[in-house]
């Protein structure tokens, strides 16, 4: 059996980095469109988001050549985490969320300034999930969103799938 028919067995036909970007936007989207007042809808898609967001970074090392591998001298999958977090700090947010929300704490590499919040501010304030990073207030589907721009340049850019174009969706 390939490695790709391998990979694809227990995905529900998620078959590669592309299908999880275009699963990413289509949280995303639900996010944006939930109602405020639905606290606990805005919580699900929220981290939907982050974990979504995160675990791109799984599916794509495996989409990634080794020549690309080599030359980002990424040796290791934890290699290319590191990397992925420091040239994108949405990403290191969305790790520090995905890990926390998926395993309830994080236990290697925590950063105990990053929290997750939803607002409970007045008007348009009130029911927007946040990520505090120290004192800085981040409205988490703006760090989303930073993140998929990212992977979605990152994707083009390193020319991944070099047999089919990568044509974005959205946005």
């Amino acid at each position: 059996m390939a490695a790709s028919e391998q990979k694809a067995q227990k995905t529900f036909e998620l078959h590669d980095s592309r299908d999880m970007l275009e699963k990413l936007q289509w949280e995303l989207d639900n996010l944006f469109l939930r109602q405020r007042h639905d606290i606990k809808v805005c919580q699900y898609h929220a981290f939907n988001c982050a974990v979504t967001a995160w675990h791109v970074t799984d599916w794509l090392w495996h989409d990634m050549s080794s020549a690309l591998r080599s030359a980002l001298q990424l040796n290791r999958f934890e290699d290319f985490q590191a990397y992925v977090c420091k040239a994108c700090p949405a990403l290191n947010l969305c790790r520090q969320i995905a890990n926390g929300s998926k395993h309830c704490l994080v236990e290697r590499k925590p950063d105990p300034t990053i929290s997750a919040v939803i607002s409970d501010g007045e008007g348009n304030d009130y029911g927007n999930p946040v990520i505090v990073e120290g004192d800085i207030r981040h409205m988490a589907d703006e760090v989303f969103y930073k993140a998929l721009f990212w992977f979605k340049v990152f994707v083009q850019d390193s020319n991944i799938f070099p047999d089919e174009p990568f044509v974005p969706t959205g946005d």
